[in-house]
């Protein structure tokens, strides 16, 4: 019995540690050299910046920008593009993206460095031309209203236990 235990924890051990590693497989472009600047609305021109050692010298980076609608990147137009561009000596990156009039949701911007396998993401999320934000969806409910009904749910499950509980005890007693 205490063998299949180990074995089992054993099995267990190496399914938990062996998992991340295929996570890092990868070289992955830290957050702090990402930069996004400019209007995230629709209509608006975005850009993307992979800042200074984000790749390798002057290598080749495969760029793929998906979302709702087209976009445009330097003379590319459609829902989704893949291009190349060169990274600067300093393996740094801008990228332009125009984003439709109609434009909605987010776009996902992923570069990959075809020779140091570095991935660089980002995501544009596109705010109202309004500037009232993205547009909500359901039902606006107060939070007393929501509290006042898990209040009567769970008073309502403590009768229902006492009540239980009652029961069991008049029919030990009979």
């Amino acid at each position: 019995m205490l063998k299949k235990l180990l074995a089992t924890l054993a099995l267990a051990a190496i399914a938990v540690l062996a998992g991340p590693v295929a996570a890092h497989a990868a070289g992955y472009v830290a957050a702090d050299l990402v930069t996004v600047s400019g209007s995230q609305t629709a209509g608006s021109t975005v850009t993307v910046a992979f800042n200074d050692g984000a790749f390798t010298d002057s290598e080749k980076v495969s760029i793929a920008v998906s979302g709702e609608g087209s976009v445009t990147v330097a003379t590319l137009r459609a829902a989704t593009i893949n291009t190349e561009k060169t990274a600067t000596s300093a393996g740094a990156l801008d990228l332009k993206v125009t984003l439709p009039n109609d434009a909605t949701g987010s776009y996902t911007i992923t570069a990959i460095g075809l020779s140091s396998q570095n991935i660089g993401t980002s995501t544009i999320t596109v705010i109202a031309a309004d500037g009232a934000g993205l547009a909500t969806a359901g039902f606006d409910v107060p939070s007393a209203l929501i509290y006042s009904a898990v209040g009567a749910l769970v008073l309502g499950l403590g009768l229902v236990i006492a009540l239980r509980v009652t029961v069991r005890r008049r029919a030990a007693i009979a």
